[in-house]
């Protein structure tokens, strides 16, 4: 192989190195919704908790925890966090996803309860 050759397959590999990588950089910025930003000062409705055992990477646990107590806390919000991106439109699932007939019904459920409540509190019952 000829020097010039060398050379040139050198430039192109340097050059397609250099445009994945800001290929790469880009759709991470665009998949990581700005609400993540802060995530340790996000103070959300706090729901029921329910005790699970789940098999996670041991890196991915060791850098939860090394972000201080709570980690398990700042993973459920990772977890919501994703799930109301997901909800809302802002990230998809999957190339092609659509996320209307899920928001649809998380709607739908919230309208069901909204009105239950409404119905409670007619009749003087405890809303909850």
């Amino acid at each position: 192989m000829l020097q010039s050759q060398r050379k040139a397959q050198l430039d192109l590999q340097v050059t397609l190195d250099r445009h994945q990588d800001a290929m790469r950089r880009k759709q991470i910025d665009e998949m990581i919704p700005l609400a993540w930003n802060g995530l340790d000062s996000f103070d959300g409705v706090a729901p029921h908790k329910t005790r699970v055992t789940i098999r996670l990477d041991a890196d991915m646990v060791r850098w939860f925890r090394k972000l201080g107590p709570n980690y398990s806390q700042r993973m459920n919000d990772v977890l919501r966090i994703y799930w109301s991106a997901l909800l809302g439109g802002q990230i998809a699932a999957h190339i092609g996803d659509d996320p209307m007939p899920r928001m649809k019904l998380e709607m739908d459920a919230l309208a069901r309860r909204l009105e239950a409540q409404r119905e409670a509190m007619e009749r003087g019952a405890d809303p909850s």
